[in-house]
């Protein structure tokens, strides 16, 4: 309120000033055109000076205005068309995080060529597609991506190896791993492409090399992860020579060694087709220091000569855990080989009473027939050939 006061009163003052000043005689201002002749006061010839000038500049303004609508109205448009390319690549991400990838790829392709479009929008539509098993338009996305020059080209030549490998053709991704660098190969998503690659290539040793990253990267769920690290150490040690068997035993994961393990059972299989007494005493004399498994159990009391006796404290720690009477077992085998006669018939009666298997109703029909007792002998022996002949009924 005050401020517009102040402007009545300004605007007071200065209408009185120019009412005095226009009270003068200024002289007179003569515009002649031609036969035309135009003349009028000083004052007069200002006045309209100032009101085509003001004329002027209001026009100047309307028409800048009435040329900038269109600009005003594409600009509204864009913003439309920015909005609609933005949900629709949200909704092609939501759909590909989902597993949904028709809807994925489809969302995304629809921004193809778009301002808005980025790297993510061929990258993710191309591997929608590889997981729907559209290989082939999958590869001639990428393929465009690649002459457009909108994706590097170590991820297309990733994307193009993880394709043939859903597809089976791996000679083919083979040749798209081989276009990238040592560098570009190491990235957490190469080294899972290669393990997949050598694990379905049967490259048993180069899965074993790669597993370990493939687990850091978490791009794999552990659990195939552990299964098929597992499968590749025990393939690697089927298939190696002799005198390389307890070095791959020393090379595996602690991870792979725990009780049960299939590894150890492959270690074991391996020693005994190759007759290697000593090498196996040693790996279960070290292996029953912290378990006390049947199969560990059952190898000393298969094991050779005197110096299986070297075993009995570590087998004997076992004897509260034994269950199925293989730790009885074996400290009767460690008997026998000591010449403790009386001390083996015991044990193996007591491993045949907590598990009557053919082996123990053997060992102990044995033992009776040395002592003497044939007749019982005979029972555990039928017992046994039953047990291990098929029933005919």
């Amino acid at each position: 309120m005050t401020r517009l006061s102040i402007y009545l009163i300004l605007g007071l003052i200065a209408g009185a000033m120019w009412v005095n000043i226009g009270t003068l005689d200024a002289g007179y201002v003569s515009v002649a055109w031609g036969d035309w002749q135009v003349e009028t006061s000083a004052w007069l010839a200002l006045s309209l000076l100032a009101v085509v000038t003001a004329v002027l500049m209001f026009l100047s303004r309307l028409l800048r205005s009435a040329l900038s609508v269109p600009g005003a109205i594409g600009l509204w448009m864009g913003s439309r068309s920015k909005r609609g390319a933005q949900l629709r690549t949200d909704k092609g991400f939501a759909a590909f995080y989902e597993g949904r990838w028709d809807v994925a790829e489809r969302a995304l392709s629809k921004t193809r060529g778009m301002r808005e479009s980025t790297l993510l929008h061929p990258l993710y539509a191309a591997l929608s597609l590889v997981y729907l098993g559209k290989t082939e338009r999958a590869l001639k996305l990428l393929d465009a991506a690649e002459e457009a020059d909108t994706l590097p080209s170590a991820v297309i030549a990733l994307v193009r190896a993880e394709s043939f490998l859903m597809s089976g053709a791996l000679d083919q991704a083979t040749l798209s791993l081989a276009s990238l660098s040592a560098q570009e190969l190491d990235t957490p998503r190469g080294k899972f492409i290669r393990c997949d690659l050598a694990w379905q290539q049967k490259d048993w040793r180069e899965v074993c090399k790669l597993v370990a990253d493939v687990r850091g990267s978490r791009l794999c769920p552990p659990a195939i992860l552990d299964q098929r690290e597992e499968h590749a150490w025990c393939e690697v040690m089927g298939g190696s020579v002799a005198r390389d068997v307890m070095g791959i035993w020393k090379q595996a994961p602690d991870r792979l060694k725990g009780e049960h393990s299939a590894l150890w059972q492959e270690l074991v299989e391996r020693l005994g087709q190759e007759q290697d007494a000593e090498n196996l005493h040693k790996a279960v004399s070290t292996r029953l220091e912290q378990f006390g498994e049947p199969l560990t159990l059952q190898c000393v009391a298969k094991l050779p000569g005197h110096s299986v006796a070297k075993l009995k404290k570590r087998v004997a720690r076992w004897v509260d855990h034994d269950i199925e009477g293989d730790c009885h077992a074996a400290l009767a085998h460690i008997a026998e080989q000591s010449s403790d006669e009386a001390s083996a018939g015991d044990l193996w009666q007591i491993a045949y009473e907590r598990k009557p298997s053919p082996v123990h109703a053997a060992r102990w029909a044995n033992w009776l027939r040395r002592a003497g007792h044939d007749e019982r002998a005979s029972q555990l022996e039928a017992e046994a050939l039953a047990a291990l002949i098929p029933n005919q009924d």
